[in-house]
C-alpha cells in the first residue's frame, strides 16, 4: 500500500544499499587495529564481518547500519544491549568481547567468531530438518532461554537466522543485544520512547500489536515454537507475502495446528510446537524449562532412546555440509532473513502509530508507519483487557 488515508502523514526517510556499503568495508581495518576479512551476513540492524586483530586473534564484527549510526539514541542502545549476551551468563549464548567506533564515527561490537552455519542458513538448502535436530535445536535454544529468562531478559527476536548451529555440533542463540533487560533504565528519551523488535514470522500478538507491557519470557515461548514450525514444515505459522499481512495475521489469528501440514507427526512432538503457539500466553508453556522437558520427553518417544548429549550430534543429529556446500557458504554472505521487522519504533506515544523497517526475500529494505485501530476482537482471542487492532500501513518513500 503507498497511498495515505485522509489526514495521514507520508514521512520521507532516506535509503540506502545496505549491501553495497557492507561489502566496502571488506579489507579495511576497523579502529588501526581488526581487519575485515570478509563479510558473513547483513541484519535489519547491522552487517557481521569476520575479521582477524593484528596479534592474529580471529573474531566476528557487527557494524551498526549508517542509517542507525546516525541517530544518538539507536547507537547508545546498540552499544549498551551489545553486552546483554555476557549478562545471560550461558555458554550458548554469543558473548561481546569488546566494542569501538569506525573512524566516521559508526560503533561497531567484537564478538567471537563461530565455525558453522546458522539454522536459516541449513533450512534454505534443506527446507526441512528432521524432528530430531529440531527437538535438539529447541533444547539447546530452550536451555540458554531459561538462563536469560531468570535474569529478567527476554530475547524478543528469537529465529532460525538468530540459531546458529555450530561445526562442533553445538547450538549458539545471536543477537541478545536486542533483548531489554527488563530492570534496566535507559537515559533521555529513550525511556519514553517504545521500542519493539522482531522477526514478522516469529512474532507472537502481543509482540506484533507493539504491547511492550505484554511481552515477556512466553514471548520467546511462542518464537520457538514458531521456529519448530518452519524447521519442520518448510512453512511458516502464518503466511502472506506482504508485512502488512503477516503483521495482521499475528496480531488476530490462532496458529494452525502443525499436524494439518504434517498429520503423520509423533503426537508428543506436535503438542510441543501447538502449545508453544496459542494465542494466549496463559495457555502456552509456563516457562523454557517447562517446554524444554516436554521437547526432551518427545525426542525420546519418536527415536526410543535417551535425550543425546551435545558431543554425540555432531554427526548423528548434524552431518557436516558437503564440501561444495560448504565452499560456497564460506564464499558467499548469508541472505538476508525473511520479512525482517528488525526496529519497530513508537515514536510519538500519543497516537497510535509504530514504524516497522521491513526487509523483503531479495533483501530490499522499505520502511513502513503501521496505524493501529480499533477493531472487533475474534470470539475468544484477545485475553481480557488486550486490544486487538486493525492496521494500515503507508510506505514510507526515498527523499
Amino acid at each position: 500500500m503507498t497511498g495515505t488515508e485522509p489526514g495521514e502523514k507520508k514521512i520521507r526517510v532516506p535509503r540506502e544499499n545496505l549491501a553495497d556499503k557492507a561489502q566496502s568495508r571488506v579489507g579495511q581495518t576497523f579502529a588501526k587495529k581488526w581487519h575485515a576479512d570478509r563479510l558473513l551476513d547483513i541484519g535489519g540492524m547491522a552487517a557481521v564481518y569476520a575479521a582477524t586483530h593484528r596479534n592474529g586473534n580471529r573474531v566476528a564484527i557487527k557494524v551498526l547500519h549508517g542509517i542507525f549510526s546516525a541517530d544518538n539514541q539507536v547507537t547508545q542502545r546498540f552499544l549498551e544491549e551489545g553486552y546483554v549476551a555476557n549478562k545471560v551468563g550461558h555458554p550458548g549464548a554469543v558473548n561481546v568481547l569488546d566494542d569501538d567506533v569506525l573512524d566516521d564515527g559508526t560503533p561497531f561490537l567484537v564478538m567471537e567468531l563461530l565455525e558453522g552455519e546458522s539454522l536459516e542458513g541449513r533450512l534454505k538448502r534443506e527446507n526441512v530438518i528432521p524432528a530430531p535436530s529440531v527437538l535438539f535445536v529447541a533444547d539447546r535454544v530452550l536451555d540458554v532461554l531459561q538462563f536469560a529468562h531468570d535474569k529478567g531478559i527476554v530475547h524478543r527476536d528469537i529465529k532460525p537466522a538468530n540459531v546458529y548451529l555450530t561445526a562442533d555440533g553445538g547450538v549458539k542463540v545471536l543477537d541478545f543485544g536486542l533483548a531489554r533487560v527488563r530492570e534496566r533504565s535507559l537515559k533521555g528519551s529513550m525511556t519514553r520512547t517504545g521500542m519493539v523488535v522482531g522477526t514478522a514470522s516469529y512474532m507472537p500478538p502481543e509482540q506484533a500489536r507493539g504491547k511492550r507491557d505484554l511481552i515477556d519470557a512466553r514471548t520467546d515461548i511462542w518464537a520457538v515454537g514458531a521456529m519448530m514450525f518452519k524447521a519442520l514444515t518448510g512453512r511458516h505459522v502464518h503466511e502472506g507475502d506482504t508485512v502488512n499481512e503477516r503483521l495482521l495475521a499475528a496480531m488476530s489469528e490462532k496458529a494452525r495446528s502443525i499436524t494439518t501440514l504434517l498429520p503423520s507427526l509423533l503426537p508428543a512432538v506436535a503438542l510441543v510446537v501447538d502449545r508453544a503457539l496459542e494465542f494466549q500466553k496463559t495457555d502456552r508453556w509456563v516457562d523454557a524449562n517447562t517446554m524444554q522437558v516436554a521437547v526432551r520427553e518427545a525426542f525420546e518417544a519418536l527415536e526410543k532412546k535417551p535425550f543425546p548429549s551435545a558431543h554425540r550430534t555432531a554427526t548423528s543429529l548434524f552431518p557436516s555440509p558437503s564440501p561444495a556446500s560448504a565452499a560456497a557458504l564460506t564464499a558467499a554472505p548469508a541472505a538476508p532473513a525473511e520479512f525482517a521487522v528488525s526496529v519497530v519504533f513508537e515514536p510519538d506515544p500519543t497516537n497510535e502509530s509504530i514504524v516497522v523497517d521491513f526487509e523483503d526475500p531479495s533483501g530490499n529494505q522499505e520502511r513502513y508507519e503501521v496505524r493501529r485501530k480499533p477493531d472487533s476482537a475474534p470470539p475468544g482471542q484477545p485475553s481480557e483487557g488486550e486490544e486487538l487492532y486493525d492496521v494500515s500501513i503507508v510506505e514510507l518513500l526515498d527523499e
